[in-house]
């Protein structure tokens, strides 16, 4: 599993290459158009080759006459390229993005940085291989406050699980782990998706899974679960945990995430206190000190 930095890290040796390209075309454009340039160009290499062998040979005179023959030459190139209008900066690398400056990633006027758009093929990317390859359609800013009326709760679920997704909930004596508990079709899994993707965005590395499937994972996967910054594990039941193993494996994940202060997100359609009573005992454990978001104070 990688993450957007990485994705983003990997893409950037084809930006370096599509740069260059622009560069070379830029100048070959320039030349064509103005061949006393391209001349003078080739004047002024020229002369710079010959210098280094004067430093190398420590010829003091021929140093000398070299630096004055390329000043009188930069002079009348500088003459060329304001009489034809054209751009100091054509031989220079310029970025592609003028957004991020060809970083992947660009600061809000609030300060929060955020994967630049520039970059969205990557983001889609570490969309699916963070879980969420079947959810292409949920984005966060479809999360409809308004949806089933009350949306003054609605908004306070999404600001809470933002800020535990964020980490401002964190602190001394405050559990990591959070529990999501909300009747069935109240749109739980697009909210927990569009929040899993917004730390994406945000350049954190996240996963998205259904509690079941914790079974089937691969390992590799599994030990990754334990080190990023945000886990959301979806449709978590009691009766999942004692089935194929799953309550020793989350319990495991549990365990080193909370060691290291990691935010880990359970969602569920059954009451907290429920789970605590059913749950495996290990899961058990974890689950009464976590903190909970409800509309119903499940």
């Amino acid at each position: 599993m990688k993450t957007i930095k990485e994705l983003i890290r990997e893409g950037l040796t084809e930006v370096a290459a599509t740069r260059d390209i622009n560069r070379q075309e830029s100048i070959k454009r320039v030349y064509k158009a103005c061949p006393d340039l391209k001349d003078i160009d080739d004047q002024i290499l020229e002369v710079r080759n010959s210098r280094f062998i004067a430093v190398i040979d420590n010829d003091e005179r021929l140093i000398k006459r070299f630096d004055v023959a390329e000043e009188e030459l930069i002079a009348k190139r500088d003459k060329i390229i304001a009489r034809n209008n054209i751009d100091p900066d054509f031989d220079q690398e310029k970025s592609i993005c003028d957004k991020c400056g060809d970083t992947g990633f660009t600061k809000g006027s609030d300060g929060t940085v955020k994967v630049c758009s520039c970059r969205k093929r990557e983001l889609e990317m570490c969309y699916e291989q963070s879980g969420m390859a079947d959810y292409s359609s949920y984005k966060m800013k479809n999360y409809r406050d308004d949806y089933l009326g009350n949306a003054a709760s609605r908004k306070k679920i999404k600001n809470e699980l933002l800020k535990v997704m964020l980490g401002l909930d964190s602190g001394e004596g405050k559990s990591p782990l959070c529990v999501y508990s909300a009747p069935p079709q109240t749109g739980k899994t697009f909210l927990a998706v569009g929040v899993c993707k917004t730390a994406i965005n945000l350049g954190k590395s996240a996963f998205y899974a259904k509690c079941e499937d914790l079974a089937t994972i691969g390992t590799d996967t599994l030990d990754d679960l334990k080190h990023i910054d945000f886990l959301v594990i979806d449709d978590f039941a009691d009766a999942v945990t004692m089935y194929n193993n799953v309550g020793s494996i989350l319990n495991s994940i549990l365990e080193t995430r909370a060691a290291a202060g990691l935010s880990t997100v359970l969602v569920t359609p059954f009451p907290k206190s429920e789970l605590v009573n059913k749950c495996d005992m290990r899961i058990s454990g974890k689950l009464q000190s976590a903190k909970l978001i409800s509309s119903e104070g499940r």
